[in-house]
């Protein structure tokens, strides 16, 4: 027959584990798996994920110093752990060992409320890059109709000043037979 007991203690979850030992979390998993097919019993949430009180904490540590210090391997270490600590007791975990739902909710509205308003903030930005791409584009058709017409008036110059200085080599020929051609 179980012995189920109460208890108020903290649960934590095989990441948190992972972190508090040391290992990865595969590695934690693996190490969990192995006690429990050994015989030892690890609380379990209504998802069925494991649920690590203290005394997991203390069976887990135990077994990956062994599996450190000595040339055993999990199934072996797994066994030792089981020798060592007492598994008939088997906890339950009561609705304050798990995760502050309230918390987490208000951290989600939080977090959410922050997305939305920098959503906001970047359409603004976006609106606001828009028209500066608009009056630079515009300032650059202008600059280059004002370039245009300020090359078409300097190649207008250009060509008449050609043309002045060829119609003034026109006269000076010509005055030149003229001279020539009067004496």
């Amino acid at each position: 027959m179980e012995n189920k007991a109460v208890t108020t203690e903290k649960a934590y979850s095989t990441s948190e584990i992972a972190v508090m030992l040391g290992i990865a979390v595969p590695t934690a998993r693996k190490y969990a798996r192995q006690m429990e097919t050994s015989g030892y019993e690890i609380l379990k949430s209504k998802s069925n994920a494991r649920l690590f009180v203290e005394k997991d904490i203390m069976a887990l540590r135990y077994l990956k110093e062994l599996r450190e210090k000595s040339n055993v391997t999990v199934e072996q270490a797994a066994n030792i752990v089981l020798e060592r600590f007492d598994t008939e007791t088997i906890q339950t975990v009561t609705p304050s060992d798990t995760p502050d739902t309230k918390q987490y909710s208000k951290q989600y509205d939080e977090l959410k409320e922050l997305i939305v308003h920098q959503s906001e903030r970047m359409e603004e930005l976006h609106k606001i890059m828009e028209k500066q791409h608009e009056y630079i584009q515009f300032r650059l058709n202008e600059r280059d109709k004002l370039l245009m017409k300020t090359i078409t008036e300097r190649l207008e110059t250009q060509k008449l000043i050609a043309a002045a200085e060829a119609e003034e080599k026109e006269n000076e020929k010509k005055s030149f037979f003229s001279r020539l051609f009067r004496k």
